[in-house]
């Protein structure tokens, strides 16, 4: 056989088994480990936890906290960390979604944070002072001192303040709420004291709506139409006794009364 020929068939094997002994770069090594399932969180067997509703009430509060003093989004992660609660990832997943349900929270979806919402974007006495003014300006009334104490840290002092320079006035309600309203010193006209005490001096305990009605037709005053200071008793209709009435068969033909024994 050729020199040549026998060269080449040496030199054909080496590259042959250069090639065997590297591996293809389009394979892929098999991992050993088995494959990561994607997480669901067991949200049903959560909810039935007793503890959901402190939870809960723990991280509202902390986020009402938070926006008072630096009013920044957290985290779910952060959040639990500060209020120091010890969950697993399916508790973690159910208190993510009771916040972005919650009514009193905000959710930045972009950054995936939470962040306390107050009734109203009151930070200083100066928010809170042009809000009570919109309202009487508006007429939509006062606010209530409650949503006032969540967006403001020591809202009596700014409560306080406002009230001894006369812009505002509280007024308690049926409910021992406590309702703010600006107060427009503007239209306020000082009385006299003799007239003061000349008011409070008549007493209207023993006059009735017929008797104002009547002095306003002497001096010549009327009342507004419709007007009717006694209700009209409505008469209750009696009800209609159910007769007894003998039932005969009289109207049978006798050929159609038949006896069986």
């Amino acid at each position: 056989m050729n020199s040549n020929l026998l060269q080449q068939h040496a030199a054909f094997k080496r590259q042959a088994a250069a090639a065997n002994s590297t591996p293809s770069s389009s394979s892929k090594p098999r991992s050993s480990e088995p494959s990561k399932k994607r997480f669901k969180p067991d949200l049903k067997a959560v909810s039935q936890n007793p503890n959901t509703f402190k939870w809960l009430k723990l991280s509202v509060d902390k986020l009402k906290k938070r926006y008072q003093k630096e009013r920044k989004p957290i985290s779910v992660e952060d959040l639990i960390k500060a209020v120091r609660l010890d969950l697993d990832p399916h508790e973690k997943s159910w208190l993510a979604n009771a916040l972005k349900e919650n009514i009193k929270v905000e959710y930045d979806r972009e950054k995936d944070k939470f962040a306390f919402k107050p009734a109203y974007p009151i930070h200083n006495k100066v928010d809170l002072l042009t809000i009570l003014r919109d309202h009487y300006e508006t007429g939509m009334g006062g606010i209530l001192e409650a949503d006032v104490k969540e967006c403001i840290m020591k809202h009596e002092e700014v409560l306080e303040e406002l009230k001894s320079e006369g812009l505002l006035k509280a007024v308690t309600r049926s409910d021992k709420q406590s309702v703010l309203f600006y107060r427009d010193t503007s239209i306020e006209t000082p009385m006299e004291p003799q007239f003061q005490e000349l008011w409070n001096s008549v007493s209207v305990r023993e006059i009735t709506e017929v008797d104002i009605e009547n002095y306003l037709k002497r001096v010549g005053i009327s009342t507004m139409e419709g007007f009717n200071s006694k209700k009209k008793a409505t008469k209750k209709k009696p009800a209609k006794r159910r007769r007894n009435i003998r039932m005969l068969n009289s109207h049978l033909d006798s050929k159609m009364l038949k006896e069986f024994d």
